[in-house]
């Protein structure tokens, strides 16, 4: 009888084993692109901005002036949206969707986003967000601004960057805006 009792303890083990290592196995084939990590990542649920800082600037000869430097805290929270929902923006974006109180008046603010470089399909650690004007088609018509994912963790995200436009007319300089976003669950 005891003899049966550690057989079959045995068998449970390899068998335990057997699974486990069957799905590492099955990761190691299959594993998740960084893009597929994005999505699964950002659409979890809604995110608590903890910090929004959005800068401008003027850029030339290598030297940045900053024109504006604004820190917000508590900012509300964010939704991303699956880019493969049926109501997205389309050009394989999802809604961005950004709900704050300012001065005690309620805003929403929709964005598109896409989990990588819209610019540069293979870059990795990266996502673009568009902001348009209302009316304009959001990612067509959009500002788009590559964001490098500074941290990428199931209950905290940032990421930041920025987007620089020449100034026209021959001054060799560059509009510079800037935005950093610190989310936590």
């Amino acid at each position: 009888m005891k003899k049966n009792r550690t057989f079959t303890f045995l068998l449970a083990a390899i068998g335990l084993i057997f699974t486990i290592s069957s799905c590492e196995l099955a990761e190691q084939l299959n594993p998740e692109s960084d893009s597929e990590k994005n999505v699964r990542i950002f659409t979890a649920g809604v995110w608590k901005v903890d910090t929004l800082n959005v800068k401008t600037d003027l850029y030339s000869a290598g030297i940045s002036n900053i024109t504006s430097d604004t820190t917000f805290l508590n900012y509300g929270t964010i939704e991303f949206q699956n880019p493969e929902a049926a109501n997205n923006p389309g050009y394989g974006a999802g809604y961005m969707i950004h709900k704050y109180t300012l001065k005690g008046v309620n805003y929403t603010d929709t964005m598109a986003w896409v989990p990588y470089n819209f610019n540069s399909v293979g870059q990795e650690g990266v996502v673009t967000i568009f902001d348009a004007e209302p009316g304009d088609d959001l990612v067509v018509d959009g500002m788009d601004m590559y964001l490098d994912l500074n941290i990428r963790e199931d209950k905290k995200l940032k990421f930041s960057g920025w987007r620089r436009e020449t100034i026209y007319g021959g001054s060799g300089g560059a509009y510079g805006w800037y935005r950093s976003y610190s989310l936590s669950r």
